[in-house]
């Protein structure tokens, strides 16, 4: 990939531990490459214990307002389809990445509620299909790992936290402050661990470039990429607004420094994103009501 050829690849990977790809997702996978059907997904799911209790919990959720109770987990992933069951064991995988980092919570929930924001915006802009060959599984699965080198780069640096408090009070974005400090940044180290997951190539792409505006007009990645990363710039501001998300550490966005930029490759309008504000919104309230991994 055109990534490793800005760092010596071979020396991260020395460095910085990049966990292995959970057992589950690999059963997962080999699961859908035999055809095998959604009950046999469940028998998978039902070996973790965990896994299965937050399945039920998340499809018994007010955010999904069944009428009965859902206490089989063959239902659950019936009703949740492969793709949601999919983005919530990933999501939870990565959660389980142990890191000093401060306040996890707040990471956690922050990064949640923005790649729901994404597979929202995707949805609402395209439709079911999406937008600019994005879905928004994909959305998704790009906003909850976007950070993820965060979590590495905390294991791997003692002070690393210190350089995330630093930039909170600098005009230096977090990545030059992180190349001065560490020699590395998140978005490298996020890349690295979403194509040791094998997460789609363009989820890796777009997680190395997505605090680099030049991609916008230098032609180096793809238009599907841009849209994963002007999505995110989007509904990370959007997050931001929020009143369940304000005075959040973890909260940054460059979509006010690139307004106009991303808005033009959007093709939206100021009136556009005042009115996502208010379905984002709503968006939020009702997903406080989902259990909590």
């Amino acid at each position: 990939m055109s990534f490793m050829k800005e760092v010596d690849a071979e020396n991260i990977l020395a460095t910085i531990i990049i966990p292995p790809r959970p057992i589950i997702l690999i059963q997962i996978q080999e699961a859908q490459e035999k055809d095998a059907d959604l009950a046999e997904i469940a028998k998978l799911i039902a070996q973790d214990m965990s896994l299965s209790a937050v399945v039920l919990k998340t499809i018994n959720s007010a955010y999904y307002g069944l009428a009965e109770k859902v206490t089989s987990l063959k239902q659950a992933v019936s009703l949740l389809g492969l793709e949601n069951i999919t983005m919530l064991i990933t999501g939870l995988s990565l959660r389980n990445i142990p890191t000093p980092l401060n306040n996890i919570d707040g990471f956690w929930n922050h990064g949640s509620q923005v790649a729901s924001i994404s597979a929202f915006i995707t949805q609402y802009m395209g439709g079911i299909k999406g937008i600019n060959g994005i879905n928004k599984e994909e959305a998704h699965l790009f906003g909850l790992f976007q950070n993820c080198g965060k979590i590495l780069l905390s294991q791997k640096f003692d002070e690393y936290q210190d350089t995330l408090k630093m930039a909170t009070g600098f005009a230096q974005t977090l990545v030059d402050l992180e190349r001065q400090r560490h020699r590395t940044d998140h978005a490298l180290a996020g890349a690295l661990l979403s194509s040791a997951w094998c997460l789609p190539t363009r989820i890796t792409v777009a997680i190395r470039y997505h605090h680099d505006i030049s991609v916008f007009h230098d032609g180096a990645v793809s238009n599907e990429v841009l849209t994963l990363v002007a999505i995110n710039h989007l509904a990370e501001f959007l997050a931001n607004q929020n009143a369940l998300a304000k005075d959040n550490e973890y909260a940054e966005s460059g979509w006010l420094s690139n307004t106009e930029e991303l808005m033009n490759f959007l093709k939206i309008t100021e009136d556009d994103v005042i009115e996502l504000q208010s379905q984002v919104n709503e968006l939020l309230t009702h997903l406080s009501d989902l259990p909590k991994p």
